[in-house]
């Protein structure tokens, strides 16, 4: 990082964290009351970072306001809480959102082999481009965390997997003794869940994880997040992979028992 981008943050940084976005952390980013207080007072200082240093830019006659600007900065503030490798993901540069769900009009070939084009998305990260993220979807997550479903931990999961100079499923880990053992449990574990949605079964990490390795690392990482006990008890040698990866253990935090 130039000496110019730190003194520039450090300069932002002096300055007090707005209130109307404190006003929106508090009605709109429950995730924050399960940081403890270090956590959340970094949650702010990188959601200033994040709001200054990227662009962002509405889709479809969306106009971005400050409130989406700090729920996804929020969100990707949670994710870097303890990865300083990624200098608040300096592959990124812009965020582009549309109102909701949008047609991918660019050509792609999915895990059947076919040539598909038109299709809906909820987001999606391009290598050293933006990442395009449905507000609709974005804003649901949000204010329903505990699902497992999460686009915006999804969509920068890849980006934090791209940073590695491919998407393979296998991000930058933190020593070079940790890959062996993270290839023979996510393989195994890949494997095995095959197997158990062929079987008619289910899984806390949905099928749509199966479609490639890509997949199954931003599947797994919206479980790790956002759905940590189920994954914990489901996968723990992945979540003790994720978490030493993460370099968090969300599973212990204070999470409110969900309803049956």
């Amino acid at each position: 990082m130039s000496i110019l981008r730190k003194h520039h943050r450090k300069k932002l940084l002096e300055e007090s964290f707005p209130e109307h976005w404190e006003e929106v952390l508090r009605s709109d980013v429950p995730y924050l009351t399960l940081l403890n207080d270090d956590e959340s007072h970094q949650l702010r200082d990188t959601v200033q970072i994040l709001v200054e240093e990227k662009y962002w830019e509405g889709c479809d006659g969306l106009e971005v306001d400050d409130q989406m600007k700090v729920v996804v900065a929020a969100h990707a503030a949670i994710m870097l809480l303890h990865l300083d490798t990624t200098d608040y993901l300096h592959n990124v540069r812009t965020f582009l959102l549309y109102p909701a769900a949008y047609v991918q009009t660019q050509e792609r070939v999915g895990s059947d082999g076919l040539v598909h084009s038109g299709s809906a998305n909820l987001g999606e990260a391009w290598y050293n481009g933006p990442v395009v993220l449905s507000w609709r979807d974005a804003i649901k997550a949000s204010h329903t965390p505990g699902r497992g479903l999460n686009v915006v931990f999804h969509e920068l999961a890849h980006a934090v997997d791209m940073m590695t100079g491919t998407t393979n499923g296998t991000p930058m880990l933190r020593d070079r003794s940790h890959y062996a053992d993270w290839h023979r449990v996510m393989s195994d574990t890949f494997t095995k869940l095959r197997k158990t949605y062929a079987a008619g079964k289910q899984d806390v990490i949905r099928p749509y994880g199966l479609t490639n390795v890509a997949e199954f690392f931003a599947v797994t990482t919206e479980c790790f997040f956002d759905a940590p006990r189920p994954l914990k008890t489901a996968h723990p040698e992945v979540y003790e992979h994720f978490s030493k990866f993460w370099g968090q253990d969300p599973a212990a935090r204070p999470w409110p028992q969900r309803k049956r």
